[in-house]
């Protein structure tokens, strides 16, 4: 595997960072994820821009000259030979500062490199995944701005840690006043009475880019769609539910807590996203 490190690409067993970078030793950076379909970059410009203002949410200031991602990323694709895959952006604030100081860094650490695509059952593409809700909370904005996608992933790993106790796929997060937030690596919608209803960027969730796109796509079908401050309660008479991310894009729910909800043969309004997305992935490559 070849691997971006700090302008040059070398062998994945070569890729090396120091002992006292910040992203190692503080979770002091940000990452993106992106998808490779059929050797082409997805939304990469929906991707780019999310991670310029997570940058400039934390402060971390990139090398001069900028890195030029398209050509990088696509030199990525080209020598990984890669056709359906993702791809990690990892950028630290790099060496330097004494402890949460971070004073005297003088060089960002920018690390690209190929991922597996998230490996999903044909029966969880079909019928959908199981959900619990966690008891742990998804940390608030005024701690950690939630648009950032921060090396300090320690809340998700928590959850998912709960989530895998609980014998489920994955886990819905509350926020600290214990309204619906999101899931360990996916935004969540839930649909009842032919209206989609997903919690809103208020109630401190990432904004991911499959969560913005879904919600154009629905928009412009005419579906109903509201965001809003849900608690869990707003659940128990879910007809349909699925998460969103860039891994696995549209993926049903059939199971929250015990409660199942509508078979795969009723899913109306999951089916109709997960073919609008779909044909919006075929129109964008």
């Amino acid at each position: 595997m070849w691997v971006y490190l700090n302008q040059q690409f070398v062998e994945d067993d070569q890729a090396r960072i120091s002992v006292f970078d910040r992203g190692f030793l503080f979770g002091d950076g940000v990452f993106e994820t992106l998808r490779v379909y059929d050797t082409r970059l997805l939304f990469l410009n929906r991707h780019l821009q999310r991670l310029h203002q997570s940058c400039e949410l934390l402060g971390l200031s990139l090398p001069t000259p900028h890195p030029e991602w398209e050509t990088l990323l696509q030199e990525v694709v080209e020598r990984n030979d890669l056709h359906h895959s993702m791809i990690r952006i990892t950028i630290s604030r790099g060496v330097g500062g004494v402890g949460p100081d971070p004073s005297g860094c003088s060089n960002s650490t920018i690390v690209m490199f190929p991922r597996p695509v998230p490996q999903l059952s044909k029966d969880q593409k079909k019928h959908g995944v199981s959900l619990t809700i966690l008891n742990t909370r998804r940390q608030p904005s005024l701690a950690l701005p939630s648009q950032v996608k921060s090396l300090n992933y320690l809340n998700n790993i928590l959850a998912k840690q709960e989530a895998i106790n609980a014998h489920t796929f994955d886990g819905i997060l509350l926020n600290t006043e214990g309204f619906l937030a999101e899931c360990t690596t996916s935004n969540f919608f839930f649909a009842k009475e032919q209206r989609l209803h997903t919690p809103s960027l208020q109630c401190g969730i990432l904004p991911g880019i499959t969560r913005e796109i879904v919600l154009e796509l629905a928009k412009e079908e005419g579906i109903d769609v509201q965001e809003g401050m849900y608690q869990p309660e707003d659940l128990w008479d879910a007809d349909e539910a699925f998460l969103t991310n860039t891994g696995f894009g549209v993926l049903p729910v059939n199971t929250i807590e015990t409660r199942p909800l509508t078979s795969s043969r009723e899913r109306s309004i999951t089916k109709t996203i997960q073919h609008l997305y779909e044909k919006h992935i075929a129109e964008s490559i």
